[in-house]
């Protein structure tokens, strides 16, 4: 798999898919370096997506940028938070992302293209799950339920909300 994601040879403007105009809140390098992983990671999610969705049906591009917009910052802001844990992470952010795949086409409810709505629905769902199963798992490791200890135990990167 190409995880290669400098795509310096693209003109971008501001306000896509790839524009990466957040604040720094670390140094330039780890930024860039956090920046370049979350892109990574992204695009891990996204097939595991399409391999939820499978062949039943398509993602509208809204629908995508939907999900990029929705997850990129979370995921930025928890690796600035705590680190880049992926590879630690990397089983169950995948599941997540077969799991809203999943949801998205029950959601699409046998249209052939999941959309806006669709992929809002899902998204909700997926992140509600990782919220109610991180908060459980806290609970029985005796430890408080606390905005941080439910993010860390949930890998983060559904739950983790980036301080504007």
């Amino acid at each position: 798999m190409n995880t290669d994601t400098t795509r310096q040879d693209q003109f971008v403007p501001p306000g896509t898919l790839a524009h990466h105009d957040a604040p720094a809140a670390s140094a330039p390098d780890q930024t860039l370096a956090h920046e370049l992983a979350v892109d990574a990671i992204l695009d891990d999610c996204f097939l595991s997506i399409g391999q939820g969705i499978g062949l039943r049906a398509t993602l509208d591009y809204d629908a995508v940028l939907h999900v990029r917009n929705t997850f990129r910052p979370k995921f930025l802001a928890a690796m600035r938070q705590f680190g880049n844990r992926w590879l630690e992470d990397r089983t169950v952010v995948t599941a997540v992302g077969w799991m809203l795949g999943e949801r998205a086409v029950r959601y699409a409810d046998g249209a052939p293209s999941i959309g806006l709505d669709a992929i809002i629905k899902a998204s909700a769902d997926v992140q509600r799950y990782c919220q109610l199963h991180a908060a459980r798992r806290s609970g029985a490791r005796g430890s408080a339920a606390t905005d941080a200890s439910v993010a860390r135990i949930a890998g983060y990167w559904c739950t983790w909300e980036p301080k504007e």
